[in-house]
């Protein structure tokens, strides 16, 4: 969180402070307000002095009411996930928003909640900040169902055992409980739900005070080619960053079916005390991750890209004046050190904007030929596995 918060403006710094009080409580002068029946209250959330100033530096006056916010506490938990935090933090990266709910919300309900979400992401972009909101049913989550966007209407992404583990190892906790899986030891994965039931019947952690989102003891073969599909059209857009994404599923592909998913990785390293932040980083373990399955099927010039595509998706000219927040910049340097470029190999990344046409034809090439090879490397598997519909 402390990173995240050095990389943003003032503005909004105060709202990723309030994000979890527009949600704890339903105040008709805050941002998103709907109406009074709309579900408000934070499973255990007390607003923190910071908060409350940031508060009445929006609304004048402003003074938190516990009793604007349900008994019942309705939502269970608030999470951000993606690049906020890491590596690849930019000024332009955006907030994507978790907010867990609880069972049996009516419709009604349901309908005012989406429509709060759609307020607060146009708010947010008056204040500068694209920001995603997503509801998420977590009983009916890790059960298999989907993750709902209010402002995409009824479009959703699929629920599964891909994105459990990207939301695992960024998710950077914001209010409310959290998450079982944490409790759960990684050798205790394929048992998870007999050993999370022993947990909760031991009282060793309350049912009151955690998120059962579900476990990665499994992943299905035919997620690997859906993430293929998903990432070969998100590469139209960012075609660097899909390129790790997609190499990563390849990784797990080639792994099945004993698949040791990044965030359990993650998950052992935390419970080691292993807290080395840099390494723990959600960019670099991928990259790690992608590092050692590369060198090890001596396919250096596919690493090289891998390389260039961390770099330039981070974003950081290391040949310029100093930009950005210094633990990233001291970070990548490290890592360029690690991959032997010099300061003309890091000029030429830099300068990629004054590239000649032949250049960028050939980087474009290289990028397209390898999206392709992986895909084609995914889609060698679902012939080869037998794979449900999707």
């Amino acid at each position: 969180m402390g990173r995240a918060m050095e990389g943003l403006a003032p503005g909004q710094q105060s709202l990723l402070r309030l994000l979890a009080l527009f949600f704890h409580v339903n105040h008709p002068l805050l941002p998103g307000y709907v109406s009074a029946c709309t579900p408000a209250g934070v499973t255990g959330y007390e607003p923190d002095a910071p908060t409350l100033a940031a508060a009445q530096q929006l609304i004048r006056g402003f003074a938190c009411s516990m009793g604007s916010a349900c008994a019942s506490e309705p939502i269970h938990g608030l999470f951000l996930m993606g690049s906020l935090g890491t590596l690849a933090q930019t000024d332009q990266s955006d907030m994507d928003v978790w907010i867990c709910l609880g069972p049996d919300l009516s419709d009604v309900a349901l309908a005012a909640l989406r429509k709060k979400c759609r307020r607060l992401e146009v708010w947010a972009a008056s204040q500068g900040v694209e920001a995603h909101f997503f509801l998420i049913d977590a009983q009916r989550f890790a059960q298999g169902e989907c993750v709902s966007q209010p402002s995409h209407g009824d479009s959703a992404k699929p629920r599964n055992t891909l994105l459990l583990d990207e939301f695992y190892r960024t998710a950077i906790w914001l209010a409310g409980r959290t998450p079982m899986w944490w409790w759960v030891p990684a050798h205790e994965e394929a048992r998870y739900a007999e050993f999370a039931q022993g947990l909760l019947a031991n009282d060793v952690v309350g049912c009151d005070e955690t998120i059962d989102l579900g476990h990665l003891a499994q992943i299905a073969p035919g997620e690997f080619l859906g993430a293929g599909l998903w990432q070969l059209f998100k590469g139209i857009e960012s075609p660097y960053k899909s390129l790790l994404k997609l190499l990563l599923v390849e990784v797990y592909a080639s792994e099945h079916p004993r698949v040791n998913c990044l965030s359990l990785s993650f998950k052992q390293t935390v419970y080691a005390n292993r807290l080395d932040l840099d390494e723990l980083d959600p960019y670099v373990v991928v990259y790690r991750r992608i590092e050692q399955y590369l060198q090890g099927r001596g396919e250096l010039q596919r690493l090289e890209l891998v390389r260039r595509s961390l770099y330039l998706k981070v974003g950081h000219k290391l040949s310029g004046s100093e930009t950005g927040m210094q633990w990233q910049r001291r970070l990548l340097q490290r890592l360029t050190r690690e991959w032997g470029w010099n300061e003309q190999h890091l000029a030429m990344l830099d300068n990629r904007s004054r590239w000649e046409a032949q250049q960028v034809s050939h980087e474009l090439r290289a990028l397209a030929r390898e999206l392709s090879v992986s895909y084609r490397s995914l889609s060698q598997l679902a012939r080869d596995e037998p794979v449900p519909a999707w």
